[in-house]
């Protein structure tokens, strides 16, 4: 349904772009197993850890899912989609099913860029273009169809980074270009929302169609919803036992909510730690928080959501039923686990 784009453009590497996961059925590392396990259980108020590698008998995800190397975005499925973008020729967009289940979607057969991507109702991937030097206009975007065949999509012409962002209910894909939030369906463009600022930290569409947008915290949410005219959100409430306001967290990381609204992985301001905080109209509720330099989890265990040890990950997406946390900041071995938690009910 979306993803959130060019999380390599930060300043620091852990701000990366999107999110999947897995379970671990008691072992850590990455190394492929055999059986392949499927996502945990957790219980309310609690994040599961898992071993992300324990999900797939091909693909050794605990290296290929790490931040700023990967693209991932979600569908209105529930299903989690991901690829490796850093030095792979040919690289196969994974999917991974609410059950856990990791797969080959489709072989890419085109250059993809550190942007993002959008699986849309039809099928088709599409991916973003991160403008060239010497700058030339963006004409078009690549798109590759379920059947791995390369096509392209019209978009307005611009010198800026032209990346997808999601799609809406009617058909119509949002991407945007510097500062502005285009909608494009059948070779017509429509303008959503422009600002003064070139770049959007982060945009997400969700499943009403409501497209959010960011250009640095949580302060500054603008929300466009279908047919109506775009508004900032005013997002209150501090940090549970501290005085951090909400509002002035960084963001590194968006993910549309299967219930409307959105999921944010964002930092606080030493970004020693980071918060999953789930936004809803102006209402905002920290679900997780975890240190930066936190590795002292265990797969197949579960920890208190607020309170946990477990280290950060660098992307946050919704697989049913569960708000998956993926992606090691830097590599370790063994991998810290991912996690998993349970996604609110609206």
């Amino acid at each position: 349904m979306a993803t959130s784009p060019r999380p390599g453009t930060r300043t620091k590497r852990y701000l990366a772009a999107a999110a999947v996961l897995g379970l671990l059925a008691g072992c850590s590392g990455g190394g492929h197993k055999a059986d392949p396990a499927g996502l945990p259980t957790p219980t309310a108020g609690k994040v599961a850890a898992f071993d992300l590698g324990a999900l797939s008998d091909r693909y050794d995800l605990n290296e290929e899912v790490m931040s700023g190397d990967t693209l991932v975005t979600t569908a209105g499925s529930g299903d989690v989609y991901l690829l490796e973008w850093d030095g792979a020729d040919h690289p196969d967009v994974m999917r991974m099913t609410p059950r856990g289940v990791v797969g080959k979607y489709v072989q890419v057969d085109h250059r993809v860029d550190n942007g993002s991507m959008v699986v849309r109702s039809d099928g088709s991937v599409v991916f973003g273009v991160l403008k060239q030097n010497p700058p030339t206009q963006v004409r078009e975007l690549p798109v590759t169809d379920k059947d791995g065949r390369t096509t392209a999509l019209a978009v307005p012409p611009t010198s800026d980074n032209a990346v997808p962002i999601g799609e809406r209910p009617d058909g119509s894909l949002v991407i945007s270009e510097g500062g502005d939030l285009w909608a494009v369906e059948a070779g017509k463009s429509t303008r959503l929302y422009h600002q003064s600022k070139p770049i959007f930290t982060g945009a997400v569409v969700d499943p009403a169609g409501t497209v959010y947008s960011a250009t640095g915290d949580l302060s500054d949410i603008v929300a466009i919803p279908v047919g109506k005219a775009p508004r900032h959100l005013h997002v209150s409430g501090t940090l549970p036992g501290a005085h951090t306001a909400i509002a002035s967290l960084q963001l590194s990381h968006l993910a549309p909510a299967g219930g409307g609204g959105f999921y944010a992985l964002a930092q606080n301001v030493s970004h020693s730690s980071a918060a999953v905080v789930y936004v809803h109209g102006d209402h905002a509720t920290v679900l997780a928080e975890t240190p930066n330099d936190g590795h002292s989890c265990t797969p197949g265990k579960q920890y208190p959501a607020l309170t946990s040890t477990c280290g950060t990950q660098a992307y946050i997406a919704q697989s049913g039923k569960h708000v998956l946390l993926i992606g090691n900041l830097v590599h370790h071995s063994p991998a810290d686990p991912a996690l998993a938690l349970d996604a609110p009910v609206s």
